[in-house]
């Protein structure tokens, strides 16, 4: 087994493209059956892609801290590089709908959106580890779509819930961003804390 291969299943990987792969078709059948409209809104934009960057997050950190640390490989270039394909598997997927009748898009909001959550959950995992690295982006993602909240010119409203501000929106673009560069580099230089021998253990 190539190295590669090996790196993406003890990552699981291979789960958390099922699970991407499984959300895109449900939201997109749902709204193909229930829907009238061609393109999917915001706020279900926001959903689809919450639970395949989730779905990603745990794949931030592998069973072995010793081995994350080691200096024969390059692991800052490594844990950028993951994120940037975990962000290119999620925009593509989504892309893939253009040409059906259930769209996910614009683009513009669609990139956003996505790297701004990854960025949400790469922080996460600097902070809290793999783990726990899905509570940034969902309650963040919990706050933006709820019923009260809405598109608005107002900056305050525009950077709590700039996943359903309009693409033109200055403040949400600067918003999403930034979590984008602050879990870049926070993740990519950090990498996750290590944890307890125990814990380890039982995920070996």
């Amino acid at each position: 087994m190539s190295g590669l291969r090996l790196h993406l299943r003890a990552r699981r990987v291979p789960l958390a493209l099922a699970v991407t792969i499984g959300m895109v078709a449900l939201v997109w059948g749902a709204w193909s059956y229930f829907s009238d409209a061609v393109t999917v809104n915001p706020r279900m934009i926001s959903i689809t892609v919450l639970v395949a960057v989730v779905a990603f997050g745990a794949t931030l950190a592998g069973a072995d801290d010793a081995l994350e640390r080691t200096g024969a490989v390059n692991w800052q270039v490594r844990r950028a590089g993951h994120l940037a394909l975990a962000t290119a598997v999620i925009v593509g997927m989504l892309l893939l709908t253009t040409v059906t009748d259930a769209r996910f898009e614009p683009l513009t909001l669609v990139v956003r959106n996505t790297v701004g959550l990854v960025g949400l959950v790469a922080l996460g995992a600097a902070l809290f580890g793999a783990a726990l690295s899905w509570l940034p982006p969902l309650g963040w993602t919990l706050v933006a779509i709820m019923p009260f909240m809405q598109p608005s010119e107002r900056l305050g409203t525009q950077l709590l819930a700039w996943l359903i501000q309009p693409t033109d929106a200055t403040a949400a673009a600067v918003c999403a961003t930034a979590l984008a560069v602050a879990g870049l580099f926070a993740y990519s230089l950090r990498g996750c804390p290590l944890r307890p021998p125990a814990e380890t253990a039982a995920d070996q």
